[in-house]
């Protein structure tokens, strides 16, 4: 393995004795902590030269910026901090070769750093305090007031130690000082305030999945208990059925015969429920595989899910074993049919086809699921007048792809344009003339 040491001079690294090797470690350490300088110094950079015109809208975290309430946030930083023109984390995260979540809070920690925290970014600079560190330091703090953060960034500086317990003791110091409602009991009880439901399909290192996600609920106590005594009815049931899995596994599938027989009670038609057949409420997935996986004995062989993510064949036998009464299977799209239709709206099949070919939003650096994405017309389409209608055909597979909400927003109202090619790639350009590459791989950054 050949490198380059501070001199330029090419080195292999197994030829290195053990002082020499320390040597370049330290070396590389100090490459560490100016790259990270260098990334916040030009993200903070590119704030400074997207400021938010008159009229115009702000950067936010929400997808819809374009169409933000009063009630959105305005700026990416906490409070003091400028406001950043809309669409300029998604030029920064292409150029960038990240998501744009994760420019979001790159520019979001330089504007803290630079505008909040002024002595923790001088540490920065001199290489003291490494850029992540500062990073964390910045995203911890976004929500204290301005005075919060000033007085924690001096009495930080003042104290003049960076460990992470330091950092604690005083966060909380600046926490019960400026905002003592937010000082609360970690061991203590929960409130209202913490109901929520999350799902989270558990990937493996690999981006792997075997069907098998988790649930987590907070609520009302009473509501909770009543839930689980009928979880915990529906698995008896199940096991004088015969049902020898476990206690924990039949109380896990109860919840999905919950769930069918809950889909088939009709809420909208009359105050109290009623039957209305096998007809409710179902998920749509997307699984691709071929029938000879389907009906292999390989139990390590997978099929990917458009919502999901990549599950094993023998998860999927299992829920069509399970769910096959109400299940219904779609015949396969032919991602090579052709035709058009004279309006915007693409037809089902040609919708489903193109999300098909498309995996995913076909942005650069994207990776946010085609299923729920808007199917734009690459060519904007044109409706014509009452007079004289628009160009016929224009709604057909070639002339549409499917981008997430928000980088439909930027290609409207941000200057970006694209193209897809012969090959089924995709090739973009901003407004200042960069361009990329789209493939199903991954994005290439052309110029």
């Amino acid at each position: 393995m050949i490198e380059i040491d501070a001199t330029h001079t090419p080195y292999e690294v197994t030829d290195l004795d053990a002082g020499c090797l320390l040597a370049v470690i330290s070396q590389d350490r100090m490459r560490s902590l100016k790259a990270a300088r260098r990334q916040l110094r030009l993200a903070h950079q590119w704030c400074v030269m997207n400021p938010v015109v008159p009229g115009g809208s702000s950067a936010s975290w929400c997808d819809d910026a374009a169409f933000a309430s009063l009630d959105l946030d305005d700026f990416l930083g906490g409070e003091g901090t400028p406001a950043v023109a809309a669409f300029a984390a998604e030029e920064f995260a292409a150029a960038s070769g990240i998501s744009r979540y994760a420019a979001l809070s790159l520019l979001a920690d330089a504007l803290d750093l630079h505008h909040r925290l002024p002595l923790l970014w001088a540490r920065v600079e001199l290489l003291e305090v490494p850029g992540w560190k500062a990073r964390r330091v910045a995203e911890l703090t976004r929500k204290l007031s301005r005075e919060a953060a000033a007085w924690f960034d001096q009495t930080l500086a003042d104290g003049d130690r960076y460990g992470w317990p330091t950092i604690e003791r005083v966060l909380a110091m600046a926490v019960a000082k400026f905002h003592p409602g937010l000082v609360r009991d970690k061991n203590g009880p929960l409130s209202k305030a913490d109901w929520d439901v999350s799902l989270n399909h558990r990937y493996g290192p690999d981006g792997s999945a075997s069907g098998t996600s988790t649930l987590d609920v907070v609520g009302d106590s009473l509501d909770l208990a009543r839930f689980h005594d009928l979880v915990c009815d529906e698995a008896e049931k199940m096991k004088r059925a015969g049902d020898t899995d476990t206690l924990g596994q039949r109380k896990a599938k109860a919840l999905g015969n919950i769930a069918e027989a809950q889909g088939t009670l009709d809420y909208e038609a009359t105050d109290q429920p009623t039957p209305r057949g096998r007809t409710g409420r179902g998920l749509r997935v997307f699984v691709h595989t071929t029938l000879a996986d389907l009906f292999s004995t390989d139990d390590l062989a997978l099929a990917d899910s458009d919502r999901l993510g990549p599950i094993l064949i023998e998860q999927l036998t299992e829920w069509l074993k399970r769910h096959g009464s109400i299940a219904s299977i779609t015949p396969v799209i032919d991602l090579n049919r052709t035709g058009s239709v004279d309006r915007h709206d693409p037809p089902p099949w040609m919708a489903e086809q193109v999300r098909l070919r498309d995996q995913h939003c076909v942005f650069p650096h994207c990776t946010r699921s085609s299923a729920d994405a808007d199917l734009d017309h690459i060519d904007p389409y044109d409706a014509g007048t009452d007079e004289l209608r628009g160009p016929p055909g224009q709604t057909n597979p070639e002339n549409l792809a499917p981008l997430c909400r928000r980088h439909h927003l930027a290609k409207t109202f941000a200057g970006w344009r694209y193209v897809r090619n012969r090959d089924g790639t995709y090739t973009w350009t901003n407004k200042h003339g960069h361009t990329w590459l789209v493939t199903p791989l991954g994005t290439i950054q052309l110029e």
